[in-house]
């Protein structure tokens, strides 16, 4: 029984981290989260493409998502927002929680990011945070149009659309 016992709290802690969660934590703020975020590309940042100038330094809000099968309009767009950083972090807003990844930018408009390292706070009912965080991770390319930027999802499965904050 002892080492059913210790092999639990081996698997266990290997399974979370060394001794991860043991201390309580404040929860990380918005430049605790991106100062976190590894650069990516910096190993290779004179072989890829830089973010387009009218795409960084630029608060973008979340004002719609379309896929094949629906159409969703953002109700509190301002709640839900991108800004991406000339240093190749992408700093979030989603809803009750902040954060940042590292995001690329490739030929041919491609883009790729990390995954998010976020609050974790508990957002209200009928919060889109979760599914905004998830939908902007997958976004393979992007595009400006008429002064909106646009992130498409792979496989033509879906368009984020964002407005400049104003």
């Amino acid at each position: 029984m002892p080492d059913q016992r210790l092999a639990l709290v081996l698997m266990t802690l290997s399974l979370s981290g060394p001794l991860a969660g043991c201390a309580p934590r404040q929860a990380p703020s918005m430049s605790d989260a991106a100062a976190a975020t590894p650069t990516a590309g910096a190993s290779d940042a004179g072989t890829t493409p830089a973010p387009p100038p009218d795409m960084t330094g630029v608060t973008w809000e979340w004002v719609g998502f379309s896929t094949p099968v629906e159409q969703v309009a953002v109700d509190a767009p301002d709640r839900y927002t991108l800004r991406f950083e000339p240093d190749r972090r992408v700093l979030v807003r989603a809803d009750c929680n902040r954060g940042s990844a590292a995001y690329s930018i490739g030929e041919d408009r491609r883009m790729a990011l990390e995954p998010f390292v976020l609050t974790k706070m508990a957002c209200p009912p009928g919060s889109l945070s979760d599914r905004f965080v998830k939908e902007v991770g997958r976004a393979a390319s992007y595009f400006l149009k008429e002064g909106d930027l646009y992130l498409e999802l792979p496989v033509d499965s879906g368009t984020l659309r964002f407005r400049r904050a104003g």
